[in-house]
Formats: structure tokens, sequence, C-alpha cells
């Protein structure tokens, strides 16, 4: 793990390949400045695009398992999908694996509390995030704070995040086009990610967290097999960001903002539910004026129709001060990602709200490396093409109720 000195010589080491490139360094000591975890060297990185790719890679680890799974999840459904990684669950119990699986109470609540009763009878610890049974959870006035993270982590060495759950909508690739009519409910397009080297021992310690704060703390019987030092898997720089509805750190927010604020040459955002406040827009407006490429990818439908009017009315100022902005047609985007420049990527749960930012739990991981940013763009660019563009002069043609639905929901964007 890297430390917090800029003359850290295996942070210079790293950043050789960057050497004459001062913007890029620049963009980096920024996102690092404001992350709350330091960046690790010795990661690799790989981009899931959708559930069928995602699901294949986390089941193989999940079968290589020798002592831990942990899982946090905002929604475990008791479908098709959730059974089946449920019955792996389950016979990697058999097998002797230690298993826990964290849930959200709000997010996971139409899945039958049977099905997590199963679960438990199998051997695996399951726990409910901040139950909404008042009963369970006095401190009622939390109920607002959720628990939206995607983290896996396998023995310690593998771990997964992005923003795919547990759930039949990913059943199918995006590919399949599902359009609006069956997209609401399979095909749905997403981003997630698979993470080994050091970068793993954060995703586990927020897991670690998140586990504490529904239940008894874990107690490690056997040394460091929950947090094993740190093997060097590749040299990707990884840092984890997480965000702790409960803390006042607010470095998720900071990424973002010093991302776009530093961005030199390309600002490229797939975002599912985009409703930053006015800060990011302008971060955003002003990358555009100064001549960046800035394009943002957005739902044509979506499963919140608020929240798809919050982004809409995001779109005048943005157009005027000269983003591209398309939105996703064939499919359902879920996907929360952004590249900067070719060579910085961030790739997690979060939303591009004040939800994500003050009210949940999140984690993005965020990725220095070129390698892996080209392969951002290259996802993204497929995205573009399976998009329509907005211009300016369509929108400035709407229809009033438009207008008039993009006007009442600011009223109350901060709660969306």
């Amino acid at each position: 793990m890297l430390s917090e000195d800029e003359s850290d010589p295996l942070l210079q080491a790293a950043l050789q390949e960057y050497k004459s490139d001062a913007a890029i360094r620049e963009l980096v000591a920024a996102v690092r400045r404001n992350s709350s975890m330091p960046l690790t060297s010795g990661n690799r990185v790989g981009a899931l695009i959708d559930g069928p790719q995602t699901y294949s890679s986390i089941e193989s680890d999940l079968r290589a398992a020798r002592h831990h799974i942990h899982l946090e999840t905002f929604i475990f459904g008791a479908d098709d999908i959730g059974r089946r990684f449920g019955e792996l669950l389950a016979q990697k119990r058999k097998e002797g694996v230690e298993v826990r699986v964290l849930y959200d109470s709000i997010g996971s609540m139409d899945t039958p509390k049977d099905f997590f009763e199963h679960l438990r009878q199998q051997g695996i610890e399951v726990r409910e995030f901040r139950p909404m049974n008042p009963v369970k959870n006095p401190r009622i006035w939390d109920i607002n704070n959720r628990d939206h993270r995607k983290i896996i982590v396998v023995d310690g060495k593998v771990g997964f995040t992005g923003g795919i759950n547990i759930d039949s909508t990913y059943s199918s690739p995006s590919s399949s086009r599902p359009g609006p009519k069956r997209g609401i409910k399979d095909g749905w397009r997403d981003t997630h990610m698979r993470i080994q080297g050091p970068a793993v021992k954060q995703l586990q310690t927020l897991f670690l967290q998140s586990w504490a704060e529904a239940g008894e703390p874990l107690q490690a019987e056997q040394g460091d097999q929950y947090l094993p030092s740190a093997q060097s898997a590749g040299s990707t720089l990884v840092t984890i960001v997480g965000n702790d509805s409960k803390s006042d750190d607010r470095s998720l927010y900071g990424t973002y903002l010093a991302a776009f604020t530093h961005a030199s040459s390309r600002l490229w955002i797939t975002h599912a539910y985009f409703a930053p406040n006015p800060e990011l827009l302008d971060a955003m407006a002003e990358a555009a004026r100064r001549g960046v490429d800035v394009r943002l990818i957005v739902p044509a439908f979506t499963d919140s129709r608020i929240v798809l009017n919050a982004t809409q009315a995001t779109f005048t100022p943005l157009l005027e001060a000269g983003v591209k902005i398309y939105e996703l047609k064939d499919a359902l985007l879920h996907a929360k990602s952004v590249v900067i420049d070719g060579t910085i990527s961030i790739v997690g749960s979060s939303n591009l709200d004040m939800r994500s930012f003050l009210h949940n739990d999140e984690v993005n991981a965020i990725v220095v490396n070129r390698d892996f940013g080209q392969r951002m763009e290259e996802v993204f660019k497929r995205d573009e093409r399976a998009s329509r563009p907005v211009t300016l002069e369509r929108w400035q043609q709407r229809s009033l109720w438009q207008r008039l639905k993009e006007f009442g929901v600011k009223l109350f964007s901060y709660w969306l």
C-alpha cells in the first residue's frame, strides 16, 4: 500500500509511464488527494460487461474458494439467478468454506424472508442491513441511509465490485437489445470489475465495516486469513473509495469533482441515475468550455421515471456548454462509470446524485492504467453507437409538459 507522501518511490516508479505527461500526473495527484484510501500498486483488473459475463467470472472464483466468501449486495433476488447463487454458496459451505451474505433491507424487500432463512439453514451467515422492521432496527431515522454497495471478496485475494446486483434483470446481455418493453425486467446494461492484488484488502475492509454495522464485528480466528498480506498480481494502480453515510467522509464526491476539474482531453461519463448538484454540473460544463471532449450517456428509458426527469433537467446547460449527450435506447442502462483522459477509470455502485454522496453506503474503484482506460473507452463507444444523440436544437423544441416535469423534479432532486 502506498503512503500519502507525494515522493513515495513506489508511486513514482508506477507513474514513470506518465512522466512526460504533466496533465495526467496532475490528474492522478488530484484524485489521490481526495481519496479516503491510498493508491495501491501491483493490481490486476478486468472489466466485466453485463450480467452473464460478470456472473460467469464470479461463479468461477466462488467455486475455487478455500477459506471464505464475503458477499455484500443491495439486491439479492430469489429468482433464477438468486437461487443459482444460493445453491453455489450452500455447496461451498458444505465444503467447509466460511460464507457470509449481507443484503440491504429495502433493496431486497421483494425477496421472501424464507429465501434468506433457507441460506441460514445451510450454515451461511446472513445479515440484513438496517431492517425496515422497527423492532429489529429501533433507529428508524436510519431508514433513509441504505447499503448500495456491491462487493464480493473470495479468500481475501480476489474482489469484485461495480453496479451489478444478484438479480435476474441481468440474466441476458444488453446486446440482446430488449428495448423499453422487455428491458425493464431483463438485459440490463451494466459494468462490473474483477480485481486481484492489494486493492482487494480495501474491499475487504469495507465489507468488514458493513458487516459490523449490521451485527457483531467479525473476529478473525485464523490470523490474516481475512486480510492477508498484499501480494502483487500486476502493475495497475487502484484505490477503493467507499462512502459511509454515518461518517463525514466526502471522498466519493471529492474524487468525482477532482476528475471533472482536472480532465484535460476527454471526459466520458456513463451514468444511469444522473442528478448531480450545481458544482459538479458546472465542472462538467467548464471542462467542455476549455476544450475537453465531454460526453455523457444516460438512459432513454428507466425503472425510475422521476430520476430520468431529473437527468433531463440538466440537459440544457450541459448542451449549451458543448457537452455531447446520448440516450441509450436498446437496453436499460444501470452502469456507473467514468473514464478520464483515457487513463483514469471510475467504476462502482455510486450514482451521480446527492443520495449516493450523502445518504448511501457506496463503493467505487478508481483505476490508473492506460490499457484499462482504453478498454473502458471501447465500451463507451459501443454504448454510444447504441444511443441516440440529444442535440440542443431538438431539446429546445421539447413540449411544455416535459419542461414542467423538469421544473417540478428540481424542487426535490436532493431526495431522489
